[in-house]
């Protein structure tokens, strides 16, 4: 089972149980034996118009199930799928991501078709026109041949299975590649194997259980890792993925009405989707009885927040997950009420199966209890490499003694945390995320603990930005419970008493919830650029 590739996981479960189903969008249903054929169709148009095995296609769709079928369909071709950010990035940032990859395939509706073309330069537009362009929707308009080839994928087209009489991928080719925030400003690609991605499946699988009759949510937009655990772990073992449009997921009644009528069974996101569940909607007694399992990952878990989420939903277990778009999912913890009384962040735990994680300390030594340090990985679980960008690749790992035990060479994340007295990992924050003022070195984190501590604050992060002088100045985004009784001389009186004076936020800022970005997650930019307008 060594060359057991993604798609191998559909055919699998196609042929096990084609009638069950796979997807459900806004009411309709997608069936695994449709899911299947709608993902050959594409495979062999692709194939037709001239992909060759190990090559990249973007897709350019909306969450929805042919965007499920496009990531198969490019799978099937032996080639890697790059998923672009149709709902929070902006048009230069796609045409970038594209331009970047030098890939020569784009599938595409034609709306999202429509808005690449409003949104492009002339030299953008010139850049489009070499591109092979599958159409999906039928949609093209008269015009649109200048920009690319452009092929429609014809839903009543018989099968041919073209994929059977070429070269098959092997564990170690890529199956697709996240772009992710780069620090010089352009984006860029994390290469993942089906190795990479099956590893943590795999894992999943084997850990949670998740059983054929059960439902997941779609939560996390399909360029975000979080969706490899929502789209394949489903797929892997035959139960419905039900995709919920980002609408539906940032309103806190809405999204919990959509848990209850589809009767969710499996919820993984970011803790701060729930910090807007908990301050507005109104749950009964029972919560949302149907919720087995609530993972938590990509941001610091608040024991305060842990707390109310638990009361909300007392029948639900509860996981918090930890790792970059790089490392995939690399260690898990799972929580108990107990966790929700903790005077320090929860733990982000233990390493998963066939995954060497350390923390190795500013000296390059491994960290013993209480000990802070980097977060390093290794095995199968970790990206090939940053895509057509070796040299940042070769920055990415560290060379380690060999009696760590590890192999030769660990993915350093940049994330610190901290061994506790269980063995467990605590996340700390980021490297980056620290400031000098005054001589003083400042964790922006360390400050954001003693803000989620106070009893009338729900949710809070702490941004940095210049003055005039070029100081940083400390800027506090906080959610409250009772507006009334807020006020900020309290809290920066409060944080006086727990930390020095030079840590005390400059500005505070009261929201009724965080900006986030397309992965769900604080938008930090967008806070900074809300206390920039303040200054």
């Amino acid at each position: 089972m060594s060359d057991f590739l993604l798609q191998h996981y559909l055919i699998r479960t196609a042929e096990r149980c084609p009638d069950q189903t796979a997807l459900r969008f806004e009411g309709r249903e997608v069936s695994y034996g449709e899911l299947h054929r709608c993902s050959i169709q594409i495979s062999d148009a692709l194939i037709e118009t001239g992909m060759e095995p190990g090559e990249t296609a973007a897709i350019c769709l909306d969450k929805s199930p042919q965007a499920v079928c496009a990531m198969f369909g490019v799978l099937f071709t032996a080639g890697a799928y790059i998923p672009l950010d149709t709902t929070y990035s902006p048009v230069h940032r796609m045409l970038t991501i594209l331009e970047q990859s030098g890939t020569r395939f784009l599938i595409i509706d034609g709306a999202n078709l429509q808005k690449l073309l409003k949104g492009a330069n002339p030299e953008q537009l010139e850049r489009l026109r070499p591109l092979h362009v599958l159409l999906v929707d039928g949609s093209a308009e008269s015009g649109e041949a200048d920009v690319g080839n452009i092929v429609q994928v014809a839903p009543e087209q018989p099968l041919r299975y073209l994929y059977r009489s070429r070269r098959q991928a092997i564990s170690e080719d890529l199956a697709y590649i996240l772009y992710t925030s780069g620090s010089t400003g352009v984006p860029k690609g994390v290469m993942i194997t089906h190795l990479n991605a099956r590893t943590f499946i795999d894992w999943c699988c084997s850990y949670f259980k998740p059983e054929e009759n059960e439902r997941f949510a779609a939560i996390a937009p399909f360029h975000f890792d979080l969706a490899v655990f929502d789209i394949f772990v489903s797929v892997a073992v035959g139960a419905t993925l039900v995709l919920l449009t980002a609408e539906v997921i940032q309103n806190p009644s809405r999204f919990t009405a959509a848990i209850r009528q589809e009767a969710i069974n499996w919820v993984y996101s970011v803790p701060s989707l729930w910090a807007a569940v908990v301050k507005y909607a109104r749950l009964p007694a029972e919560g949302l009885p149907s919720l087995r399992g609530v993972l938590f990952a990509g941001e610091v878990l608040q024991p305060k927040l842990l707390h109310r989420i638990m009361e909300l939903l007392p029948l639900a277990d509860f996981y918090n997950l930890y790792g970059l778009i790089e490392t995939n999912v690399c260690t898990y913890y799972p929580l108990s009420e107990q966790d929700g009384l903790r005077d320090a962040p929860v733990p982000i735990g233990y390493p998963c199966g066939n995954t060497g994680v350390v923390v190795v300390t500013s000296d390059g030594r491994l960290a013993g209890s209480g000990e802070e340090g980097e977060i390093c990985v290794r095995g199968a679980i970790v990206m090939k490499g940053y895509y057509r960008n070796p040299r940042l690749t070769q920055q990415s790992f560290r060379s380690i003694p060999p009696d760590w035990g590890l192999g030769d060479k660990i993915y350093c994340t940049g994330d610190l945390a901290m061994v506790n007295e269980d063995g467990a990992l605590v996340l700390v924050g980021r490297k980056d995320a620290l400031i000098k003022r005054s001589g003083f070195r400042i964790e922006l984190p360390e400050i954001e603990r003693v803000l989620h501590d106070m009893e009338n604050i729900l949710d809070a992060a702490v941004v940095d930005i210049p003055d005039a002088e070029g100081q940083p100045l400390i800027c506090a985004a906080v959610v409250v419970h009772d507006a009334g009784s807020f006020t900020v001389l309290g809290l920066k009186q409060a944080v006086g008493k727990l930390l020095p004076q030079y840590m005390i936020p400059d500005m505070v800022h009261v929201f009724d919830s965080f900006p986030t970005g397309g992965s769900g997650k604080v938008d930090r930019q967008q806070l900074k650029l809300e206390f920039r307008k303040r200054l």
